[in-house]
């Protein structure tokens, strides 16, 4: 089976518990799951910590607080958040952020329409199963669902029926689907919109393809690559724990002889929007392109990536290019590069509160006007991690990164992008990335939440 093994369950970071589209009940469903002492995941490991009595009480008013300030200004900052459990004290950051996407840990009446929220995702499992394993076990326990009935399944579901005008526009949308139409959207406000793009767009996008709604200009010769006419018969699996950094769902065309296809599923509003980045570490390079590796390859690159913190990788990219690329390095860095184990020891000591910044960090600092409350250390993260993605994207320094990216995804990886532009709801459908996509270096940074996201990318249809 040509699926990709998965590395980490996505973590559950203090900017995703309070980002914006889901600000309206994940922190409700956080502070339920303190209440209720229900046990955390830990992404590396699954193991499970109880949260102390009395923690619901303690972080309650500290939680709505950032809320009502995010209502506010969508960029306030928001705090690293500890919590108490039975086995120590415990970053939030280390807890599986799918503990709070499921329908079940909602405490409002606003219905999350991802997969995993409308009960139409396989079941969860452990930490050390494979991709390969996941898709198996989701055909044995009947989690697979029939291309040809995808839209049934939508229009059958009862938690869709809860969740208001959000629910009627994703059911009028698949219905608009399967009768050939390109769903209008235009009667319905903004944030519902970007809700179906981004959140149902998972599932949409999908049945957009299979029912020909989406531009698909090259699928008459995927269909052929698949050995089929039509994607009636393609199971559909929506990963129950979110473990893949690539992929939102998985097709598999042959039961017999296991072929699947990845399918990631990016959304929004506009006709440009791409959606989130996938994590660099998410990438698993094949044992066959390991052997290949040479220095200032992209591989070398790659692995690299993987071997750091979410701290520690633009620090470590911009030692890249300065080893391997100096003429790329941005001219603010030329004469900090490279950054040594010292200086990492300084500025991760810094960001955790202890210790000052030397004096030849002073420019990069004030390089950007940084609004949020954070320490030079989440500054001077951030504006590394900034300009390493813009030198980059721009200079391209590395000559085989787009080859690789795409070549390690492979004729088995289709993307989707759901947008809303002129009050449709478009799909557009890009295969084979390696031949007409795009890859971008991308970053999330937060200068006061600097663990919160590390270095990902992006594979684009322009």
């Amino acid at each position: 089976m040509r699926a990709f093994e998965l590395l980490s369950e996505e973590k559950l970071q203090p900017s995703q518990l309070f980002v914006s589209k889901h600000l309206d009940w994940r922190p409700a469903a956080f502070l339920q799951k303190l209440k209720d002492r229900t046990p955390f995941v830990q992404t590396i490991g699954g193991e499970e910590f109880i949260p102390e009595p009395g923690e619901y009480k303690r972080l309650k008013a500290e939680v709505e607080m950032v809320v009502q300030a995010r209502l506010k200004n969508p960029n306030a900052p928001v705090p690293s958040l500890v919590i108490r459990t039975d086995k120590g004290d415990i970053p939030l950051s280390k807890f599986e952020k799918a503990d709070l996407q499921t329908s079940k840990g909602q405490a409002t009446t606003t219905v999350n329409v991802q997969p995993i929220g409308i009960g139409i995702a396989s079941d969860k499992v452990e930490k050390n199963v494979s991709s390969d394993e996941e898709v198996k076990a989701a055909i044995k326990n009947n989690k697979a669902i029939l291309g040809s009935s995808l839209h049934k399944i939508i229009f059958d579901n009862k938690i869709l029926d809860q969740a208001g005008e959000l629910g009627k526009a994703i059911k009028k949308a698949a219905k608009d689907i399967v009768s050939k139409i390109i769903p209008g959207v235009a009667e319905y406000d903004k944030r519902i919109q970007k809700t179906v793009a981004i959140d149902a767009g998972e599932y949409l996008g999908i049945l957009q393809m299979i029912h020909d709604t989406a531009n698909f200009p090259k699928k008459t010769a995927f269909l052929e690559f698949l050995e089929t006419t039509d994607l009636d018969n393609m199971l559909v699996i929506f990963p129950g724990s979110q473990n893949s950094q690539l992929q939102d769902s998985y097709g598999v065309q042959n039961t017999k002889t296991g072929h699947t296809i990845m399918i990631s599923s990016k959304g929004g509003i506009g006709r440009t929007a791409v959606g989130a980045a996938p994590s660099l570490s998410g990438l698993k390079i094949p044992n066959g392109m390991l052997a290949k590796v040479k220095p200032g390859s992209a591989i070398s690159f790659l692995q690299l990536m993987k071997e750091k913190s979410t701290i520690e990788q633009p620090f470590a990219a911009l030692n890249f290019l300065y080893n391997h690329y100096p003429d790329s390095v941005p001219a603010l860095y030329k004469n900090v590069v490279p950054f040594t184990s010292e200086d990492m020891t300084l500025i991760i000591n810094n960001i955790k509160g202890t210790g000052k910044l030397p004096a030849k960090y002073n420019k990069i600092l004030k390089s950007r006007n940084i609004t949020a409350r954070a320490r030079a250390g989440g500054i001077l993260f951030y504006c590394a991690a900034k300009d390493l993605v813009k030198t980059f994207n721009a200079t391209q320094p590395i000559p085989d990164f787009r080859q690789t990216v795409l070549e390690i995804l492979d004729m088995n990886f289709v993307q989707i992008f759901s947008r809303v532009a002129g009050g449709k709801l478009t799909a557009d459908v890009l295969w084979p990335g390696k031949v007409d996509g795009t890859v971008l270096l991308w970053t999330k940074a937060e200068a006061a939440s600097p663990s919160s996201a590390g270095l990902g990318f992006k594979v684009i249809d322009k």
